[in-house]
């Protein structure tokens, strides 16, 4: 098993400016996460940081996820730092998919341990490793599955069918020990059979032996995974959080209309800027959910009148004021808030997130500063791709390179067909289509100006008859060609359906289980045994090849 680092260039335009720190987009963040002192500063802007959650009530909370008759000794100790005034996170999350979700989640994990440990190093002060677990989220859709390689390489997803209410957040969402134990054999007669397998099915039911929520059946497998690298974990869900969010919850009710003016004009400048819009706003959003009859809602504002989409409750600001105080439980933030609220919990020194996350976070840096707030550092997650020797040596009989494999594998795909034989059947067939239009439309003018009676127009559908026959004969040559070399195409194929299943980069596809099942789990302590953040401007990909 080694690693092998590569340049990654399959970026959005957005991404490719924010990772070599690039203006315009620079100026949407207040720190290059590449300079080592933007995390010296960071520190010191955090020492002054005036809204801060009870650190103490925070800890004690946090303590609670876990048993403390057998609470690992890594995470005791980093509770213990994370009380501490001086100490700080470096902090990223995800929803609470089954079974840890996509492989990036585990990327994710290991980049905010490696990251924080690096910058304890460089501070001298605890920097405390957090996963925050979406668990507030109620996109059902979004965590119930996982994908997998079936027996024939194909992606297959693979869901949990249960019926649950609609709306409600996955963490007041019970899973039953019995129904996934069977789902997890299920999933298991899917894959093929490996050393592994007995391995993680085993492990995957020890987990739950109770009834339990999705997001603690998460915040397991993560503590699992990760609880003696210290890795610390918050579910967002938890109605004990909200007590303690609830001031902050004032605030930006009592702020909303500066927040939603400051994320509009900085949504307006990726237009300007000729970038996607990474969020796409409903007028008068308020950026908050509320709870009625336990169905997570989104909250619209106009002047002093809060509502639902549908109307189902209306309120004034001081009636929601007086809601928060009474029932916090019963609000929760949406993808703009979440970093709000976070950086009043949590003293962060850097969020760890993908593209995307990075991207919306770019609509924020003028509303931290509205909620006497400064954005964090942002750093890219690490990104990943498995693949065994038999892919490596693919790749070597094909002399593709890292570059070709992420940015034209495709092209060089159809490159090398084009080499097995003398004909380019494009340039063959576009001659033949020319030559028969250029006799045929002679014909069709001399039959209309002799005879008429309409054959001008039955000359023109005769036309598009004849290019259709000669395109489908052009079709059935590609596919005669790609027959007779169909077994070197189908190595061409093991490659894209490994690293890009569903046209896909692997990591956003296919789920821990998948490389568990083939190769065990040593790649772990592998990625975090090996020190991979650096500090430079060129984004690195890493392959890991067993």
């Amino acid at each position: 098993m080694k690693i092998e680092e590569v340049s990654c260039l399959q970026l959005s335009p957005f991404a490719r400016e924010y990772y070599t720190f690039r203006e315009p987009v620079s100026f949407l963040y207040p720190y290059d996460p590449w300079d080592g002192q933007s995390f010296v500063q960071r520190s010191e802007v955090l020492v002054q940081n005036r809204w801060s959650a009870s650190r103490e009530s925070l800890v004690e909370l946090m303590k609670s996820y876990y048993d403390l008759s057998s609470i690992p000794q890594a995470i005791e100790k980093q509770l213990e730092r994370l009380n501490q005034l001086d100490s700080l996170v470096v902090i990223g999350g995800q929803q609470a998919g089954i079974l840890t979700g996509p492989l990036y989640t585990i990327h994710k994990a290991v980049t905010i341990i490696q990251l924080a440990q690096r910058e304890e190093q460089r501070l001298g002060r605890p920097v405390i490793p957090v996963f925050w677990i979406a668990g507030e989220d109620h996109d059902y859709d979004e965590v119930d599955h996982v994908w997998i390689q079936d027996e024939q390489d194909q992606p297959r997803k693979v869901r949990y069918k249960e019926s649950y209410p609609e709306k409600w957040s996955v963490s007041r969402l019970v899973l039953e020990p019995e129904s996934l134990h069977a789902w997890l054999d299920e999933l298991a007669t899917l894959l093929p059979d490996r050393e592994y397998k007995k391995e993680w099915l085993l492990r995957s039911k020890q987990l739950i032996t109770k009834p339990t929520t999705w997001s603690d059946y998460f915040a397991t497998w993560i503590s699992d995974l990760f609880a003696e690298w210290g890795l610390l974990v918050i579910d967002s869900g938890d109605p004990q959080l909200r007590r303690i969010e609830a001031p902050f919850f004032k605030q930006m009710i009592i702020n909303m209309e500066s927040i939603q003016q400051k994320v509009r004009e900085a949504s307006k400048l990726f237009k300007k800027w000729g970038y996607a819009e990474p969020v796409d706003l409903k007028p008068n959003q308020a950026h908050l959910f509320i709870e009625i009859d336990h169905k997570r809602l989104p909250l619209f504002k106009e002047a002093d009148r809060w509502m639902t989409r549908e109307g189902e409750a209306q309120f004034t600001t001081q009636e929601l004021i007086n809601l928060v105080e009474e029932e916090p439980e019963r609000f929760s933030n949406n993808v703009l808030t979440r970093p709000l609220m976070q950086e009043y919990l949590f003293p962060t020194l850097a969020f760890v997130g993908g593209p995307g996350e990075i991207a919306y976070w770019g609509l924020l840096k003028e509303t931290f500063e509205t909620m006497g707030l400064q954005m964090p550092i942002l750093y890219p997650r690490l990104q990943f791709t498995f693949m065994d020797r038999r892919l490596e040596k693919r790749m070597q009989e094909f002399s593709l390179s890292w570059s070709d494999l992420f940015t034209q594998l495709t092209e060089k795909k159809e490159q090398w067909l084009q080499q097995q034989h003398n004909l380019d059947l494009d340039a063959l067939f576009a001659e033949v289509k020319q030559k028969i239009s250029e006799v045929h439309q002679p014909l069709i003018q001399t039959l209309d100006q002799e005879i008429g009676m309409n054959l001008r127009d039955i000359g023109v559908k005769n036309m598009q008859k004849i290019e259709e026959q000669i395109q489908y004969l052009h079709l059935f040559a590609q596919k005669a060609i790609e027959l007779k070399y169909q077994t070197t195409l189908r190595h061409w194929e093991e490659i894209a359906l490994t690293c890009f299943p569903n046209d896909q980069p692997q990591e956003r596809v296919y789920n821990l289980i998948q490389i568990w099942n083939q190769y065990g789990l040593d790649w772990i302590e592998l990625m975090l045994n090996t020190p991979l953040i650096q500090e430079d401007q060129e984004h690195k990909h890493y392959c890991i090849i067993f």
